[in-house]
C-alpha cells in the first residue's frame, strides 16, 4: 500500500501477518514450555518428598516417639504423623505429581526406618525416586 509524505505505522495487513507470525511461534514453544513446567514440577517434587522425609526422621528423634509418612497410589497428598497421634502434617505434591503405589513408612524414636524404603513418584515428565536406606539415609536423584 502506498503511503502520503508524513503516514507511519502499518498497513492492516502488515499487522495480520505480524500477528499470525507470533501465534505460529508461541504455538510451537507451548509444549515445550510444558514439558519444562512438568519437568520442575517432579524436580520439586521429589526434593519435597526427601526433606518431608527427613523432617519425620528428624522429628522422631527429637521427640523419642515413632513417625510415619503414608502415600496412596495415584494421589498428591501425604500424611506426616506421630505415631502416638497428636501430631499430623497434612503434606501436598505438586500439581499433576502423584505417587506410583500405596505405603506407608516409619521411623523408630531413633529415627530408624522399619525397613529400606523406595518411594516413587510421577507425572507426565516421568518418574523419580527417593530411597531411604535400612541405616536411615534418604537419597534422591534429580529426573
Amino acid at each position: 500500500m502506498r503511503r502520503g509524505r508524513g503516514e507511519r505505522g502499518l498497513s492492516l495487513i502488515e499487522l495480520v501477518i505480524a500477528a499470525s507470525l507470533l501465534a505460529i511461534l508461541m504455538a510451537l514453544a507451548f509444549p515445550r514450555w510444558q514439558g519444562h513446567q512438568h519437568q520442575q514440577r517432579l524436580r520439586y517434587g521429589v526434593a519435597q518428598v526427601a526433606a518431608n522425609l527427613r523432617q519425620a526422621q528428624e522429628r522422631a528423634k527429637a521427640e523419642r516417639v515413632a513417625y510415619t509418612v503414608s502415600f496412596t497410589m495415584g494421589s498428591g497428598l501425604y500424611p506426616i504423623a506421630r505415631s502416638s497421634g497428636g501430631f499430623q502434617e497434612n503434606a501436598e505434591l505438586p500439581t499433576g505429581v502423584t505417587a506410583t503405589a500405596t505405603q506407608t513408612l516409619t521411623f523408630s524414636a531413633f529415627g530408624q526406618p522399619a525397613s529400606a524404603y523406595s518411594v516413587t513418584i510421577q507425572n507426565a515428565a516421568g518418574t523419580a525416586t527417593v530411597t531411604v536406606s535400612s541405616t536411615g539415609g534418604i537419597t534422591y536423584v534429580e529426573p
